[in-house]
């Protein structure tokens, strides 16, 4: 109990400092920086999300040079999903945006390359998420399909020395913000 009540404290305080004024241009420096990664260079096939108003919006970086997936709930679970524009997007489960049935759905071991979101990572690529373990068993379904390297896409104060973690939590192999 005593993780899970760190947890709380801790979502609370990333909520907290939220910084809305600084979403755009933190978002237009984070994709660059993205841009910029050999392992981005490298990737065929992207995992993204769909951001969420207190996410960094990197769709400027959707349906690019890679192809592109996204999360799309199907049978109680989550697959990947091609997307070629941002035109086919519609409310998912728990109303988040995700492709349409027309999508194409792609099997992971075609995925290179995971952007992760959250709402605090700290340097050992350890991640609190909104609570429900979501990218957790995403993370989990992915690495179990074969290798692919998951990259934590966050906002600088959304960096922090330590995030309590539990047996089911999965970390990412990089943690890139605007600055780092």
């Amino acid at each position: 109990m005593e993780i899970e009540a760190a947890k709380i404290e801790l979502r609370a305080q990333m909520r907290a400092a939220f910084q809305a004024d600084a979403r755009a241009s933190s978002s237009s420096a984070l994709c660059d920086r993205l841009r910029s990664l050999p392992e981005w260079k490298a990737a065929s096939t992207v995992m993204a999300f769909a951001p969420m108003g207190d996410e960094p919006d990197i769709e400027p970086l959707l349906c690019q040079s890679q192809a592109t997936a996204l999360p799309r709930w199907r049978d109680g679970a989550y697959e990947p999903a091609e997307i070629l524009d941002l035109n086919g997007l519609e409310a998912g489960h728990f109303g988040v945006k995700e492709p349409g049935n027309s999508c194409r759905t792609l099997d992971w071991e075609e995925i290179d390359l995971m952007l992760v979101p959250g709402l605090a990572f700290d340097l050992n690529g350890n991640r609190l998420g909104r609570g429900g373990g979501f990218y957790d068993r995403l993370l989990e379904q992915a690495r179990a399909a074969g290798p692919l390297v998951t990259v934590g896409v966050c906002f600088e104060w959304q960096q922090v020395a330590r995030v309590p973690t539990a047996p089911h939590d999965r970390p990412v192999d990089l943690v890139v913000s605007a600055q780092t």
